[in-house]
């Protein structure tokens, strides 16, 4: 596994999605989101990346991306208050393709 790849598709992926919150003008933690964004996407990259070989197919790097970005999307879903927030059923199906869309670079480009 090439780490740095790795990482920067993790990195790639969680500045683009992040940088979408500044298109909503009330929100007051911008940057924070951002990076709170990076972040986990970079762990999702991680994570991935370990759980693969040099022999896995595509369809399991998209396989472990819907997994952990499912998982780390339902993090933030609980973490925002889950149903009763307005906007937080939104992040799990995101973070979910995300993940998928992660696994697929690092099992293309990753080994």
């Amino acid at each position: 596994m090439n780490l740095m790849i790795v990482i920067a598709t993790g990195f790639t992926i969680g500045i683009l999605l992040g940088a979408s919150i500044f298109f909503e003008p009330k929100e007051p933690y911008k940057l924070e989101i951002m990076i709170a964004s990076t972040i986990r996407n970079i762990l999702v990259a991680l994570l991935i990346g370990f759980s693969l070989s040099a022999k896995s197919s595509w369809y399991s790097g998209v396989g472990y991306g819907l997994l952990y970005g499912f998982a780390f999307g339902l993090v933030v879903f609980l973490a925002k208050g889950g149903f009763k927030s307005k906007d937080a059923p939104y992040v799990i199906p995101g973070s979910a393709i995300a993940g998928a869309l992660i696994g697929l670079i690092i099992v293309n480009y990753g080994f």
